[in-house]
């Protein structure tokens, strides 16, 4: 039903269905962050270590970093590295700063702002999913990055569809073939995350 009114509307009232029941707001996030304390999680971002340059200097920013522990946990294995976390959260910016000065935190909506200039690493840890179209995010970031744009969210086998339409944070679902007109490359699936219920794809993205 919901599909012959789509087409009927010039296939508008799916899209507006999504964007009535995206929770994903800044007061959303503000108040999730601020009941989180002071840290949060930095676990996800332990399967990115490998992938980057060890003992090298580079610039990474971490949009959607949150309360910054995963930009703290780079920042200690990669100390050479300029490691900038940006997230449109207030409060989780301001409780990152807090933590410490090795790490440049900022305020960024990345769908209405553009990163204030290019990274050698731009990641997007557990974020795509909360948008309604990851694309557009996707091709921002990609202008401002020279060596790679890494990617990783909750892998998805099997479904119907690609977007998500009920009430909730996650928008979006990824599988292998989710950036496959870019030039991709997928790192890692990796094995079932028992404290997220399913398992992590790593992609890596190239300009």
């Amino acid at each position: 039903m919901l599909k012959k009114l789509d087409r009927k509307t010039g296939d508008r009232l799916l899209d507006f269905i999504r964007r009535l029941t995206n929770i994903n707001t800044p007061e959303y996030w503000d108040k999730k962050l601020l009941s989180k304390g002071e840290c949060w999680r930095d676990f996800p971002y332990k399967f990115l270590l490998k992938f980057l340059p060890k003992n090298e200097k580079f610039s990474l920013l971490d949009i959607g970093c949150a309360l910054g522990d995963g930009c703290i946990l780079l920042k200690k294995e990669f100390p050479l590295a300029e490691i900038s976390g940006a997230d449109f959260s207030k409060v989780a910016i301001e409780k990152a700063k807090r933590k410490t000065n090795q790490v440049s935190f900022f305020v960024l909506d990345i769908l209405k702002q553009n990163p204030p200039k290019k990274y050698d690493y731009i990641i997007l840890i557990h974020i795509l999913e909360h948008f309604n179209n990851p694309y557009l995010i996707v091709d921002k970031c990609l202008h401002f990055v020279r060596k790679a744009l890494i990617i990783e969210c909750p892998y998805t086998e099997r479904f119907d569809s690609l977007y998500l339409y009920w009430p909730g944070q996650h928008r979006y679902l990824f599988n292998k073939h989710t950036f496959s007109k870019y030039n991709c490359r997928i790192l890692e699936i990796t094995e079932k995350i028992e404290s997220a219920g399913y398992k992590y794809i790593i992609y890596q993205l190239t300009p």
